[in-house]
């Protein structure tokens, strides 16, 4: 068995790593497979979270009122790694990691319709990503900049899976 950089972290189990390794296909098999982009009752629990938002950073001027839907969606999933990794749950803070990559996707679907503005919005207000992006020469980049938040929300997702899976498939090969 090697040695775990910190003891406090509970012992491998191979096991939760196959199943674990499984419902992340399954998830991703579920969003590649999805054709409008919306993942049902995980993306209106991220859209609660993103309108949110709005209101949490409205007090801070108009910029982070307009991206404080974004900053809250992607901010809760991250506070919720810091409070696993710091309480030693590798599952839940592996699972947070899926859910921050999967609102990465989100978000880039949002952004990289900047220009078109064809997604329907909650009460049909503003579109954050096109005011956000609207006057710099950002927003002719829209697309763009959508698919490297998408590569980098895929990123995160396969990272912290090959993380929790090689944490616990290291008690198996005792590396």
């Amino acid at each position: 068995m090697r040695e775990r950089e910190h003891e406090d972290w509970p012992e491998p189990k191979p096991l939760y790593a196959v199943i674990f390794g499984i419902c992340a296909l399954f998830f991703w098999g579920y969003i590649l497979m999805d054709k409008d982009g919306y993942l049902g009752m995980l993306d209106n629990c991220n859209l609660l979270i993103h309108e949110a938002g709005h209101m949490v950073f409205l007090p801070f001027g108009q910029t982070l009122h307009f991206l404080g839907g974004t900053l809250l969606q992607c901010l809760v999933p991250v506070i919720l790694i810091v409070y696993f990794w710091r309480t030693r749950q590798p599952a839940g803070m592996s699972f947070s990691g899926l859910w921050l990559g999967e609102n990465f996707l989100n978000v880039a679907h949002y952004i990289a319709d900047a220009r078109d503005m064809a997604l329907p919005l909650v009460g049909g207000g503003e579109h954050d990503w096109n005011t956000l992006l609207g006057g710099t020469f950002l927003l002719r980049h829209c697309r763009e900049l959508g698919t490297l938040v998408t590569l980098t929300g895929w990123g995160i997702m396969i990272a912290f899976a090959a993380w929790y899976i090689w944490q616990n498939a290291a008690a198996e090969t005792g590396d």
